[in-house]
């Protein structure tokens, strides 16, 4: 008999906290949107600006590890490479991105084109095969931020930040 009088006051116990749990007050529902809003108001500026960051970082690095395999291939194969800009319909732009190429003229690697936000000048940099290059001066400019890629005629390569014109 105990364990009936337990087991209905168990069964009322449990509509109750079902009755109390079927959904939320418009209080606590206006409460949870304000608090949503807040934070995407505070997170996509930054989220933005980090992939600002990211977009130039990305190009950056892809221009400099480009001309490093340039001249990497050079060395290892006594071969010259060429670092030069991509020709997408008949327009042969940075824009476009970059490929390096051997002395036969054999692709050996293509980038991707960089993001619109990101702009990239310079001349076209052929690496010999003892590893020595022409001199050039490659700009990589972002929202805020440049960058400089120098390569030295001993084909050795400096990537440092620059004020922006």
């Amino acid at each position: 008999m105990v364990l009936a009088v337990v087991g209905i006051s168990m069964n009322k116990y449990l509509l109750t906290l079902r009755k109390k749990a079927q959904g939320l007050t418009l209080i606590e529902l206006l409460v949870t949107i304000a608090i949503i809003v807040i934070l995407a108001l505070v997170g996509v500026p930054s989220y933005e600006t980090f992939m600002a960051k990211e977009r130039f970082a990305i190009a950056t690095n892809e221009l400099y590890n480009s001309y490093r395999f340039a001249r990497n291939e050079a060395l290892k194969t006594s071969r010259s490479m060429t670092l030069d800009a991509k020709e997408v319909g008949g327009v042969t732009d940075w824009a476009n991105g970059w490929q390096v190429t051997n002395s036969s003229g054999a692709m050996l690697f293509e980038s991707k084109k960089p993001h619109q936000s990101v702009t990239v000048s310079g001349a076209v940099v052929t690496v010999t095969g003892m590893g020595s290059a022409n001199s050039v001066s490659f700009t990589i400019t972002g929202d805020d931020k440049c960058n400089e890629l120098l390569v030295l005629s001993s084909g050795q390569s400096q990537l440092r930040e620059v004020t922006c014109p």
